[in-house]
């Protein structure tokens, strides 16, 4: 099993390796999960897990069902909750009243964006483009009686800006690592507690 979760995961990283080049989004959260080295890691965990939920109910059909539940539970917790925090995200930020944004194409994990005004406070209500950021599309120096600049300083004030947390798409590698790494270490204690729990219930 472990073995052709392996063979699987090369291919599927062989095979989408020109779509991550063109895309650069491997950060997704569907595509993350279906490269690299974390389908060894949820392999591992999975078997590990029913291994554990075997020896725990005795019964076949009742360690499949906590199998299913409690590897699709610790995967959402982790895929939700832990992976944004692995390592602290980056800042950056671009004002709002310019011509340029970062490019969406450079593979970075975007995890929080948002407008701001010059006081650090979250602009609420509509945003040019798109609910994340806004950027007016002339200079910042442009004259003041600009009808795009005069829309966009009504809209957010003079000294608005875009900010960003995130993970840069360098660390890509690094992020897959760590996750492999998190779900063998949850695999080798489900089955010591495994062997533990059978020893226990034989003496």
């Amino acid at each position: 099993m472990v073995l052709l979760t392996a063979c699987y995961a090369l291919l599927v990283t062989w095979w989408r390796a020109p779509l991550d080049q063109t895309t650069a989004q491997r950060f997704d959260l569907l595509l993350f999960d279906l490269e690299g080295l974390v389908p060894i890691g949820y392999a591992l965990f999975a078997l590990a897990l029913g291994v554990f939920a075997g020896a725990l109910t005795r019964r076949t059909q009742a360690a499949m069902a906590v199998t299913l539940v409690g590897f699709l539970a610790v995967r959402l917790l982790v895929e939700l909750l832990a992976r944004p925090r692995f390592l602290t995200p980056l800042r950056r930020t671009f004002p709002v009243a310019g011509t340029a944004a970062p490019n969406g194409l450079t593979g970075d994990w975007v995890i929080k964006a948002g407008v701001y005004d010059a006081d650090g406070g979250r602009l609420a209500g509509r945003v040019f483009g798109n609910y994340s950021q806004s950027v007016c599309g002339v200079p910042a120096d442009a004259p003041a009686s600009d009808p795009t600049l005069e829309r966009c300083l009504a809209e957010f004030g003079r000294g608005a800006y875009n900010l960003e947390l995130f993970h840069p798409a360098s660390r890509y590698w690094l992020f897959q690592g760590l996750e492999t790494a998190l779900f063998l270490v949850l695999a080798a204690a489900l089955l010591l507690a495994a062997v533990l729990w059978v020893r226990r219930r034989i003496t």
